[in-house]
């Protein structure tokens, strides 16, 4: 029954990395990807630990746009596969919020720190 319970939660605590994205994980760890490095999206949330926001991303990949809603704090790290990718952010507490989003040497980086504050990037 123990290893029932094990294997039902290392299951469950999979399908929720899976769920944000293709590689993602919360809290400043992203796992590797077999892909080429010029399709590897990453996006960071980083700023003042604790500084709540929600994210609307969207990943080109081929002729499919993936769209991902997050709502998270700092700090929080994701990894997508895709040509190309945009992201709507919302700051939602007082606090400093900073994204950053690299594709092969691109980077493009936004701050704020207000509630409410809006960010809009984009890198391909």
């Amino acid at each position: 029954m123990r290893q029932l319970l094990i294997t039902l939660l290392v299951a469950c605590i999979g399908m929720s990395d899976l769920a944000a994205g293709d590689r993602s994980t919360s809290r400043g760890v992203v796992k590797p990807m077999d892909d080429s490095a010029s399709n590897v999206i990453d996006i960071v949330f980083d700023g003042e630990p604790g500084t709540r926001f929600v994210a609307t991303l969207k990943i080109h990949r081929e002729d499919v746009i993936e769209k991902h809603e997050l709502a998270e704090i700092v700090p929080s790290e994701h990894r997508y596969r895709g040509e190309a990718l945009e992201a709507s952010v919302r700051q939602l507490t007082e606090g400093s919020l900073t994204v950053e989003v690299r594709k092969g040497g691109n980077v493009s980086r936004s701050s704020s720190r207000g509630e409410n504050s809006q960010l809009s990037l984009q890198i391909r």
